[in-house]
């Protein structure tokens, strides 16, 4: 082999080996950005979905709260480009912005890139709800956020006051489910039975113990501002007490958030419609009373 071809040979290897270390320099700084934008995107889905479980009503909580995940998921206050609520409050969006420095393409001039990442969560009917409690709202009646409702004050029926047998029946399985909330899941279209009677003593014990807990653990807690998870925080069943009589079978159609308020000497229940996330499986066109499960929209 002469000599020129040889040189030949050394150049064009040169020229191979150039551009084999070019492209792989390129693909090291294309997978930086990649792999920095899909930690932004986790950040930034964690974050509105945290922050969701405050709306309606607490929008400035909901950013706080989306902002301080977003954080926890290492995201510095400056990558926050903002956090923002829709006017309806039903939903939140996060735009999240890091600039990620190149190793290779300094090379060529271009010391950094640019990654985004954007995610909005937003609020649906809560179709399946665990921890209901065993007293139902008549699907009858129209209810407004905020309206103060008694339970267990009217007669739906004859022997129905409202009460329901959830996993069992009694005084004691009633008293437990208020306290506690009935285990299980319950889904919009199930039927539940009525539990006849008003069980005076338990349902006073039941419900005393809820607020004395709530009170304990949050005793700053306000209808207008609480935690989710205050013991006052009821969520009910709305159901269709139509023709009932004495033990029946009814279907529930929604679910409700209530803050209860107090028992009076009278055994008259005080509670108010509250606009809240509930433990719940989203459900979108699930009828909506108040009570909201959280999804990711984008």
């Amino acid at each position: 082999m002469t000599r020129k071809y040889t040189a030949q040979i050394v150049v064009i290897m040169t020229l191979v080996v150039a551009t084999l270390i070019g492209t792989v320099a390129l693909g090291t700084d294309v997978g930086l950005l990649y792999y920095n934008w899909g930690l932004l995107q986790k950040a930034a889905d964690s974050a509105v979905l945290a922050g969701a479980s405050y709306l309606p009503g607490d929008s400035a909580n909901a950013v706080a709260v989306a902002n301080s995940f977003a954080a926890q998921n290492g995201i510095a206050a400056n990558e926050i480009n903002s956090t923002t609520v829709a006017s309806d409050q039903m939903s939140i969006t996060v735009q999240l912005v890091r600039t990620v420095p190149y190793y290779f393409a300094k090379v060529i001039g271009i010391s950094s890139g640019l990654v985004t990442a954007r995610a909005t969560a937003g609020l649906v009917g809560a179709g399946v709800v665990t921890g209901m409690a065993p007293i139902g709202i008549d699907s009858r009646t129209s209810y407004a956020y905020g309206q103060s409702i008694n339970l267990m004050t009217g007669q739906y029926g004859p022997g129905n006051w409202g009460p329901l047998a959830l996993n069992g029946t009694g005084a004691s399985n009633f008293a437990n489910n208020i306290q506690n909330g009935a285990s299980g899941n319950f889904a919009v279209g199930e039927m539940v039975a009525t539990e006849p009677g008003s069980m005076v003593g338990p349902t006073r014990a039941a419900f005393n113990a809820r607020l004395s807990a709530g009170a304990d653990s949050f005793p700053s807690g306000t209808l207008s501002s609480h935690t989710l998870d205050d013991p006052r925080v009821v969520t009910v069943p709305i159901v269709n007490y139509a023709n009932i009589n004495g033990s029946s079978l009814v279907p529930v159609v929604g679910f409700a958030e209530l803050w209860l308020v107090g028992m009076d000497s009278h055994e008259t229940i005080s509670t108010y419609f509250l606009k809240q996330v509930t433990s719940s499986t989203p459900s979108p066109g699930a009828p909506i009373y108040g009570a909201y499960a959280v999804v990711l929209i984008s």
